[in-house]
């Protein structure tokens, strides 16, 4: 295991504020060691009986109390007021913190990134609690919750056996709101207001409001939040779906050859990259959330809290895609490569080339026989709809004044439908299209297509349709003792507990994978009144070579498309070089097929059904002298997990005919059922010590564990693909949890009440890292491709935080006294070793080397305003994608700002940009010259008004 002696300071950005010093230092370990499941941990923040925040400087003040407090390593951030977190979406204020990164879903923060290890590895709760999720993994989205409805959030980047085990890169705390923390009496905050996005020209709604009661004694309280968000958008996109590794079939030729025959096929250089396709997209989208979060609490008697509290999100997004694209198969003319052995030029064979040259489609040839290029116009969409909640209860016993017991169970639900169809119209090439990939030139160029905006010569092709649906549940129960020590012994706290979890995930998947090319070859025209010009509008300009994209091409809806297309005179015209009679008998198997040739069914292999039980107990002491506290204890689970689907066997492996598709039978299914079982003991250890009253010096060690995303321990299997380019994937139901021994430093000082400056160092050394892999499979005569997520690298993570805050009002009491600065810097370094047969290049997924968040804010005379700018360095976005190929990201930087105004106490305006700069995303495959993904969101605006009473 290598030490971590080198770990040095860095800084972590820890909020300013008003802060009131620990007196004593059991005071500040009774206040740190209160991290129990579903309590109000807010580790040594301002207890004076009400919630006092008045905007930016409130929210940082809160947010470095429970950080300078804590005898853990944690950061926060916190409402600046009632119903308002300082951002539009919880990622974006989490990505402030130092060590945090994001990933975007829709120009919206989805997931979050800590010290580089990705979504996967970091848990999520509320209010102490795992809430379900309506993704296929453990990792939370961000975009599902309303920010109105959070009270603050805590980072824990060290652990205590306390909190939940599965978070290797921190463990994040969502605390709602609740009542007897506030204010007595009744009180209403509303608002109301707009979104406008710069992509899709359209505003729509923004509405949120919070009510709150307590009775004048503190003893009874409810609170409730709601909020409704309508939000349309739109992006646009180009893309090559993968660089196929290895050597390409090629003609020797040119594209105005004449009379070659099969001597002229030949093969191209073993260690090239060849684009998969190259596409140019519009998306136009419509998210929609519904936010509702309540939460009661009664004093039963001085020693009984009760605490009950629920979540319900629903969220539904309807995404519409349209596209032109050139998908490249072998073979090549006159392939050429650059010195990178990237491809940067070619044509591909159109009706005209092969005309000239007949003996190129013998079918002697038979696979290796030359196909027509195509020009296609896809209609796709892509919606989510999911619906989650969580509904808990809490009993608080002091049993005596150094005593107290806690009871907490929950349940929690969440489900999803994904309705998804990619329905391809094209035409095959005339002409003999060229590819260019120019040095400077992003976006590669698109020649010689033809003419593509003729509806006369469009032709049915791929057609499929498909249905996923998630549904997890999950319960937790847990009982915690926590024993307050008033001697002047070096033992200040004993806490204790277990907890039992179980969670239930299941992912089923309904298509028409059997059917999808009931039209592939291009033989059936589609009737030109299906079919409608479409334009793509300022196109990417920030990118070299959109200029020259196809920017004008065909469009339909894909629902009038298969309805025409399901039409059984339709079916039965002959095709794919059938007879009539042949082609009549097929039509009649297509519309025997429950839904016809596409309606969704059922696939038992895709089937994933995982039970996962957790038992848990732990003990931690709490320690502390004259000016130093801290704790040191264990974490023991138990997990149990069952596996459960359906296998079937391969019955043989065909080629379409007239087209290159693999068509791969399957018999029939076989239950399945797959059991494992691990256990974890977990050591952890925190220390602080209090250099002076300014100076704080921070130590821990922990070992830690993330278990293997649900939906990966399935025992389902897939297999599809081309001849060139065989894929296969499914889950691997034996997968061992990945482990972290974690060793973290951290120096603070607090210049004053308000600036602060800290500096923080981590090391974290795996084993058993689970990542997606992708292995050379041979099933017959073809070698697939198998993509899994399997137990690989060994390895470290290493870094160091640096950061400052200052703030003005020491040296100006007037207009300037009411500036402040903020900024952090993060570094992350690491190490991994694969096995021999995989990719061992890269390093791991969303590790950004370099992260720095800079913000510039102001808060006086009733004006509040932030800019905030945000950049990480490229990072790899995983190790293998497609045909085994890493993907990357550029590094990216993105502004954001908001203000509002106090019109009065009561009523106040607010204004927020999201993207000002507009920055694009752009993903490729290890060179950037190799292009996968270029994304343009545009800039979003939130407006409106908020009213308190």
């Amino acid at each position: 295991m290598k030490k971590a002696y080198w770990l040095c300071a860095v800084a972590s950005i820890a909020l300013p504020g008003s802060v009131v010093a620990q007196t004593t230092p059991t005071a500040a370990v009774q206040q740190t060691t209160d991290v129990q499941p579903a309590e109000d941990a807010t580790a040594g923040a301002p207890s004076t009986g009400d919630i006092v925040v008045t905007g930016i400087r409130a929210s940082l003040r809160s947010s470095e109390a429970i950080k300078r407090n804590a005898t853990m390593i944690v950061d926060a951030v916190s409402a600046e007021d009632v119903g308002k977190f300082p951002d539009v979406n919880i990622a974006d204020s989490l990505q402030r913190v130092t060590g945090v990164a994001i990933d975007r879903n829709g120009g919206e923060g989805q997931f979050i990134t800590v010290r580089g290890l990705g979504p996967q590895f970091n848990t999520v709760l509320i209010n102490g609690r795992v809430m379900a999720t309506d993704n296929p993994g453990r990792e939370f989205s961000f975009d599902v919750l309303s920010p109105n409805m959070i009270q603050r959030t805590e980072i824990y980047k060290s652990t205590v056996p306390q909190l939940q085990e599965g978070g290797i890169g921190a463990t994040v705390n969502i605390i709602t709101a609740k009542p007897l923390d506030g204010k007595a009496g009744a009180h209403v905050t509303v608002s109301a207001g707009g979104m406008y996005d710069t992509m899709a020209k359209k505003t729509s709604p923004d509405f949120s409001g919070t009510a709150s009661f307590t009775n004048k004694d503190k003893t009874i309280g409810l609170v409730v939040a709601a909020s409704y968000t309508k939000r349309y958008s739109a992006f646009d996109q180009f893309a090559i779906h993968g660089w196929l590794p290895g050597q390409e079939g090629v003609i020797n030729g040119n594209a105005n050859s004449t009379g070659l025959t099969a001597a002229s096929l030949g093969n191209s250089a073993a260690n090239i990259f060849t684009p998969r396709d190259t596409t140019f997209y519009h998306y136009n989208d419509s998210r929609e959330r519904l936010n509702v979060t309540s939460t009661f609490q009664a004093k039963l008697t001085d020693r009984l809290l009760l605490t009950v509290d629920g979540i319900y999100s629903k969220f539904d997004v309807t995404s519409n895609g349209r596209y032109f694209g050139a998908f490249f198969t072998p073979r090549f003319i006159g392939l050429t490569t650059n010195a990178n052995g990237t491809v940067n030029g070619f044509n591909r064979p159109g009706q005209q080339f092969l005309a000239a040259n007949p003996g190129l489609t013998d079918p002697s040839l038979a696979d290796q026989r030359v196909t027509v290029s195509q020009n296609d116009n896809a209609s796709t969409y892509s919606n989510r709809f999911s619906d989650s909640y969580q509904i808990g209860s809490n009993l608080k016993w002091s049993v005596t004044d150094n005593l107290d017991l806690k009871f907490d169970a929950s349940t929690t639900k969440a489900k999803n439908r994904t309705p998804n169809a990619f329905i391809v119209v094209g035409s095959l090439a005339q002409t003999a299209p060229r590819y260019d990939l120019l040095p400077g030139v992003t976006i590669p160029v698109l020649s010689n297509l033809g003419n593509i905006t003729d509806p006369s010569l469009m032709r049915a092709h791929y057609s499929s349709v498909s249905e996923g649906r998630v549904r997890d549940q999950g319960s937790e129960f847990h009982f915690d003792g926590d024993y307050r020590n008033d001697d002047d012994g070096p033992v200040k706290s004993i806490l204790f507990g277990m907890a039992y979890n179980q969670r239930h995930k299941t992912q089923t998947t309904a298509d028409n994978s059997d059917t999808v090319c009931t039209y592939c070859g291009y033989d059936i025209p589609i009737p030109t009144s299906l079919l409608s010009p479409y334009t793509l509008t300022n196109y990417l300009p920030k990118i070299s070579g959109s200029d020259k994209a196809p920017v004008n091409f065909l469009t339909f809806d894909p629902a009038a498309v298969l309805a025409y297309l399901s039409q059984p005179s339709v079916l039965a015209l002959p095709r794919q070089g059938r007879t009539a009679a042949e082609q009549a008998a097929v039509a009649a198997q297509q519309l025997a097929l429950p839904g016809g040739p596409f309606g969704l069914r059922n696939r038992p292999t895709q089937l994933l059904d995982v039970v996962e039980k957790v038992w848990a107990g732990y003990l931690n002491i709490g320690v502390g002298g004259p000016s130093w506290s801290g704790n040191v204890g264990f974490r023991v689970t138990d997990t149990s997990v069952v596996s459960s689907g359906f296998a079937q066997p391969i019955l043989g492996i065909f080629v379409n005919p007239g087209d290159d598709n693999l068509n791969i039978p399957l018999g029939a299914a076989a239950a399945v059922n797959v059991r494992n079982h691990y256990r974890n003991f977990l050591p952890s250890a925190n220390v602080k010590y209090n250099l002076n009253d300014r100076m704080v010096l921070r130590g821990a060690f922990s070992q830690t564990i993330t278990r293997p995303t649900l939906t990966d321990l399935g025992v389902n299997n897939f297999y599809n693909g081309r001849i060139t380019a065989a894929v296969s994937g499914g889950g691997n139901p034996a997968l061992r949890p990945f482990k972290s021994t974690n060793y973290d430093l951290s120096y603070e000082f607090y210049i004053s009440d308000i600036s602060y400056l800290s500096v923080a160092g981590f090391y974290k050394d795996f084993s058993d890292f689970l990542e997606q892999q992708t292995l050379p499979v041979q099933i017959g005569q073809y070698t697939f491709q198998d993509t899994r997520t399997r137990n690989g690298a060994t390895g470290s993570v290493a870094g160091v935080e640096v950061g400052a805050q200052l703030t003005a009002d020491r040296i100006s009491s007037g207009f300037f006294g009411g500036f402040g600065v903020a900024g952090n810097y993060t570094y992350v370094s690491d190490t991994a070793k694969r096995a021999a047969n995989t990719n061992s290049s890269c390093g791991y997924n969303g590790l950004s080397p370099h992260t720095v968040n800079g913000s510039l804010f102001y808060q006086k005379y009733g004006i509040q305003a932030r800019a905030s700018y945000n950049w990480r360095s490229s990072f790899l976005r995983t190790c293998f994608s497609d045909y085994g190929q890493p993907e990357n990201r550029r590094a990216y930087g993105q502004l954001d700002f908001s203000a509002s105004y106090d019109i009065t106490p009561q009523f106040q305006v607010y204004v927020q940009g999201v993207n000002l700069t507009n920055a694009y995303t752009f993903d490729y495959s290890v060179l950037e010259e190799r292009v996968k993904n270029i994304q343009n969101f545009g800039t979003r605006f939130n407006f409106g008004v908020r009213a308190s009473f």
